[in-house]
């Protein structure tokens, strides 16, 4: 008789983002922008990249970026969700910081306050030594 006792064995998982930043972007985030694009982009209770695709066009994304990811969700690539979800939000969080609104697929704009992100590591470092040697 086969042992079976998975609690012996580690847990495997599929995702790409390491475990320590898993529960901070469970669900999308919850920032204003991740609350927006969920507002926008949930059909029936669930996340639609179509939707999401269309919002990022909407918003002033390059066309071809949008495409590209498009094109890795309908392959089915190995994390092409949350790759495309991640980079294409962060592309989004560029224009909204900017503009300080985003604008929603029936063409309203909503008012989006994102703070700048802050630095850390060797980016930090950097802007501190450019700031003393001024």
């Amino acid at each position: 008789m086969s042992n079976t006792d998975q609690s012996t064995e580690p847990k495997v998982t599929k995702s790409i983002v390491p475990s320590k930043y898993s529960g901070r972007y469970k669900n999308g985030g919850d920032d204003a922008l991740a609350v927006f694009i969920k507002e926008q982009c949930t059909v029936d209770g669930s996340f639609s990249f179509d939707k999401f695709f269309e919002l990022c066009e909407v918003n002033g994304l390059p066309q071809e970026k949008v495409d590209h990811y498009k094109g890795q969700v309908a392959e089915k690539r190995h994390g092409a969700e949350g790759r495309a979800r991640m980079t294409l939000r962060n592309m989004l969080a560029t224009i909204v910081r900017k503009n300080g609104k985003a604008t929603g697929l029936d063409g309203s704009e909503t008012e989006v306050n994102l703070p700048k992100p802050a630095l850390t590591g060797a980016a930090k470092e950097a802007a501190e030594a450019k700031a003393t040697a001024a």
